[in-house]
């Protein structure tokens, strides 16, 4: 019996062995499938953070087209307003000239008119001999057309007609 108990107490080793061996393969497998399921899912998340990144990359790179548009935009703008503002200018200074050459016939016309009276320039002058403001250049009997803030014409008289 004795030979017969060995044989049994080998073959139930060898079978604590062998059942030991496919858990602990089957437990190899398993960690393996759930290492290999664990690296599938931190690259797909690394695949979304790259698209996530392409995806602010493309927002940033929209809005710094936007912002050298309106950067663009607003140096046009500029330009235009210089321009303008250029325009303006001359044409400021080309109303002064044909303002001067208005009020230079006006006087002389003044000079010629007996009905007015004038200074030796051609101004016209007052009873007292004070020189009048644009307000004067109208023909007797009408009104002037371009009055100046510090000129007095008619309307600025008092009651008692002298000017206030």
């Amino acid at each position: 019996m004795e030979g017969t108990t060995i044989l049994w107490i080998v073959i139930a080793v060898i079978a604590v062995i062998v059942i030991a061996a496919l858990l602990m393969s089957t437990s190899r497998k398993r960690r393996a499938d759930v290492h290999r399921t664990q690296a599938e899912e931190i690259r797909d998340e690394a695949r979304e953070h790259d698209r996530a990144l392409r995806e602010r990359e493309a927002h940033a790179q929209e809005a710094e087209a936007q912002a050298r548009k309106a950067r663009a935009e607003a140096e046009q703008r500029e330009a235009e307003a210089k321009r303008l503002e250029a325009e303006a200018e001359r044409r400021g200074e080309h109303a002064e000239t044909i303002r001067a050459e208005r009020d230079e016939q006006l006087r002389a016309a003044d000079a010629r008119d007996p009905d007015v009276r004038t200074d030796d320039e051609g101004y016209r002058i007052d009873e007292q001999g004070n020189r009048i403001g644009d307000s004067g250049w109208a023909a007797p009997g009408r009104e002037p057309h371009d009055r100046g803030a510090d000129d007095m014409g008619a309307d600025d008289r008092g009651a008692d007609d002298r000017r206030v």
